[in-house]
């Protein structure tokens, strides 16, 4: 929360310095959500520190928030409490269980509330019917996949898509290998028996699916900050196509508007990298494209999946939230899998992009590959969020100075130069580089010689060592701006 400097879509922070906070709204949305929520009482959260300031009276505010849930909150949640010794101050948890779904939602004043970000807001009427339909069908898995794309035909797949399709699955599925085209299609549920493409089939395998079904259209952006605390949008583009297109052209898009960032290889040679795995940006946008709600409340309303580039994250939202699967199972260790739309999963499964790489694994381990990935390259953890009529992947930038990962150790005549732990007290990002160019040379380097060092701009570079030099990592011999200055480790005479 700290480097949120803020509260998080499951996590609510009061100081409680007044006694029983007021917040039906909050264990009403938490109630409503798949995995419920928790208030912590005893943390001051201003100016993004969270301070640990602690509650005097722990029994008054537990009996104070259960009053609250039964008395404002219909139905009312169940409240697990937990009290913790931080730093000598007593802190609340109270864990808000999430409602069955057949209870849903948890209303208060006759209104329903869902958890986005760190506010509680209104469900609008589209995610009240989602519910309703969850509600009607908890038992069953609607297939909302398999209904008919009504007017459409076999014209209108993508008959180069048709081919590939129809080779993967004869050279995967033995009893489907001495079939026809036709039964193999109807069999796989691209086709219905009136020859009639199916949404999955449309969606998967479509010449231009967003004809009949627009919602289908994937929009992404890079989103700066604009005046007012409102974002505006730079970059905009609608990509259309069928899935395994859709997965390409986002693919490209995003690894155009990524920074780069330079790291060692195991060799000991520098490279230029993408700032985010891209490993798992495909994976993330290919469950998006795969695991979408295809509803009437969503497909049937318009609602896209909506990628965005902001300066701290890249995050997709996508209609609909998880079926059949927690997100503590998504993640875990162990094997977790659950097909929101069936049909179009194992059609998915026998697609590959042009360089031959599938569209999805189908073993339900993708989502902990994109955990492994970014943990190797030192990034923050991911962060996925369930809604129950959204869901949202996020994965963090690079936080300045921490991007480019550590050069293995340097070792000269008086022992090692530069080690993953010298750093600034506020490092940049190309700070690494810098210091790590400085320790490889056996002699001082003047600023054009780093900057070819480095790749850098002499203006990057500058940035990089002011820091460094302040803290007197980094030793100027000659002064700001004479050609015959040079820079060199201290220490390093």
């Amino acid at each position: 929360m700290r480097d949120r400097r803020g509260d998080t879509t499951s996590i609510e922070v009061k100081r409680a310095a007044g006694g029983v906070p007021v917040m039906p709204e909050t264990l009403a949305a938490f109630a409503n959500m798949p995995d419920g929520g928790t208030v912590i009482l005893g943390l001051d959260e201003a100016g993004g520190r969270f301070d640990v300031v602690g509650v005097p009276d722990i029994a008054t505010l537990e009996a104070g928030l259960v009053s609250i849930a039964r008395q404002a909150v219909h139905p009312a949640p169940l409240l697990d409490f937990q009290t913790f010794q931080v730093d000598g101050h007593s802190v609340l948890v109270a864990h808000v269980a999430p409602l069955h779904i057949a209870d849903k939602p948890a209303t208060v004043a006759g209104r329903a509330y869902l958890r986005q970000a760190d506010g509680d807001y209104p469900m609008h009427p589209h995610e009240l019917r989602m519910l309703e339909v969850a509600k009607l069908h908890s038992d069953e898995q609607v297939n909302h996949d398999l209904a008919p794309a009504i007017g459409r035909g076999r014209a209108d797949l993508d008959a180069d898509l048709v081919a590939k399709y129809l080779d993967n699955v004869r050279r995967h599925d033995r009893r489907l290998r001495d079939c026809t085209d036709a039964q193999i299609l109807q069999m796989t549920n691209v086709l219905n028996s009136s020859d009639e493409p199916t949404v999955a089939g449309l969606y998967s395998l479509g010449t231009y699916p967003q004809g009949q079904y627009p919602a289908l259209t994937v929009t992404a952006a890079v989103q700066l900050a604009g005046g007012e605390g409102q974002a505006r949008n730079r970059n905009l583009q609608d990509f259309t196509g069928p899935v395994p297109a859709l997965l390409e052209d986002i693919l490209g898009w995003v690894q155009n508007n990524l920074d780069t960032v330079h790291r060692y290889r195991d060799d000991g040679h520098m490279e230029e990298i993408p700032e985010l795995p891209l490993n798992a940006v495909r994976e993330l946008v290919a469950n998006a494209l795969v695991h979408r709600d295809l509803g009437p409340s969503t497909l049937g309303t318009g609602k896209q999946i909506q990628i965005r580039l902001t300066a701290k994250s890249f995050f997709i939202h996508s209609p609909g939230g998880l079926r059949g699967v927690s997100l503590t199972q998504l993640v875990s260790v162990e094997h977790a899998q659950a097909a929101v739309n069936q049909r179009l999963y194992q059609i998915a499964k026998r697609l590959t992009s042009s360089d031959g790489a599938s569209i999805i694994e189908g073993e339900g381990g993708g989502i902990r590959e994109v955990f492994r990935s970014v943990q190797d390259r030192g990034l923050s953890r991911p962060q996925l969020v369930d809604t129950g009529v959204q869901f949202k992947a996020l994965l963090w930038r690079p936080r300045s100075g921490s991007d480019t990962a550590s050069p293995p150790a340097v070792t000269s005549q008086s022992g090692p130069v530069v080690t993953a732990s010298l750093r600034s007290t506020s490092p940049t990002r190309n700070e690494p580089l810098v210091l790590s160019t400085l320790g490889n040379s056996t002699a001082p380097l003047t600023i054009h010689e780093l900057v070819s060092g480095t790749g850098l701009t002499m203006g990057q570079v500058r940035y990089a060592l002011d820091q460094p030099l302040r803290d007197g990592l980094v030793v100027m011999d000659g002064q700001q701006g004479s050609r015959s200055t040079r820079y060199r480790l201290s220490g390093d005479e």
